[in-house]
């Protein structure tokens, strides 16, 4: 009878923990949607091949996004498996100026030109915190575009240039910060930077604390405050990067024109990672077994 219990009261618990699960999933997904005018479409952006260049001034365009392409790594020595595809990029668009960004250099910008966020920075409890934490920096001083290493470039980014920002889409919601284009000093990443102070809390585990307090969910949220605020934003200053330009967890025919390959090298995810991405997948229907 004892152990019945202890049973129901395990199923109980576990049912509630669940519900609260897909609460809080649900909300994310309801608060990070994203407005449909904000996604570039295939007919707004030039088919190029990988050799060809397109120039915004010859097309009555304005370049809003300097050519500069940043990258961030430990050392000035990219690992084996990423320094090829790096490389590869900056090959086919060598009029691009490339920023490597190490962990020295990252500290030293910061110290320089945002002292006011240097305790935070050096406190952050993982380093791919400070990795996250310095794209949004340097594209707000530099503009220009921050590629994870694990993107490769399939053709020229040019017709992208003439945006102000572009934010990709991720799954299962919101945008990525794994890829970014925006012009210098742009308000979106001012009230980025400012944010980092703000987002910066512990959540126990290691993913959701990256992910919320810098990485993918904090930039989403970013994105959803400042088009709040900003209603028309979404679909003229800041435009959402569609699979089928992307290319990230698509099929090959769902994105011939992508002007992204993948690689797909997130190393710094835990366990707790697949956890919560299990959760999402399948909490839903354990809720309700745990109900029955």
């Amino acid at each position: 009878m004892n152990r019945r219990r202890a049973f129901y009261v395990f199923l109980s618990v576990l049912a509630l923990f669940l519900l609260g699960t897909v609460v809080v999933l649900s909300s994310v997904t309801y608060y990070l949607a994203i407005d449909p005018s904000a996604y570039l479409s295939e007919l707004e952006v030039p088919y190029l091949d990988n050799s060809t260049r397109w120039n915004p001034a010859d097309h009555g365009e304005v370049q809003r996004i300097p050519r500069i392409i940043h990258q961030t790594w430990k050392t000035e020595t990219l690992p084996a498996r990423w320094s090829g595809i790096s490389r590869a990029c900056r090959e086919m668009m060598p009029d691009y100026e490339y920023m490597l960004w190490t962990d020295a250099s990252s500290r030293e910008f910061i110290a320089e030109h945002y002292s006011w966020f240097l305790d935070t920075f050096d406190d952050y409890t993982y380093a791919i915190q400070r990795a996250d934490a310095i794209r949004y920096f340097v594209l707000h001083y530099y503009g220009g575009i921050y590629m994870d290493l694990d993107i490769g470039c399939l053709r020229p980014m040019d017709p992208l240039l003439i945006y102000p920002v572009i934010l990709p889409k991720t799954i299962p919601v919101g945008v990525s910060n794994d890829l970014m284009f925006a012009e210098k000093g742009h308000p979106l990443l001012e009230q980025t930077i400012h944010n980092l102070v703000t987002f910066d809390h512990s959540w126990i585990l290691n993913y959701p604390t990256v992910m919320f307090s810098t990485g993918p969910m904090f930039l989403s949220a970013q994105y959803g405050l400042y088009t709040a605020s900003h209603p028309t934003s979404a679909g003229t200053e800041i435009r959402i990067l569609p699979k089928s330009l992307y290319g990230k967890n698509a099929k090959p025919e769902e994105a011939p024109h992508s002007f992204f390959s993948h690689f797909y090298g997130s190393s710094w995810h835990a366990d707790d990672a697949a956890f919560i991405g299990f959760l999402g997948t399948w909490g839903k229907g354990l809720m309700w077994f745990g109900l029955l």
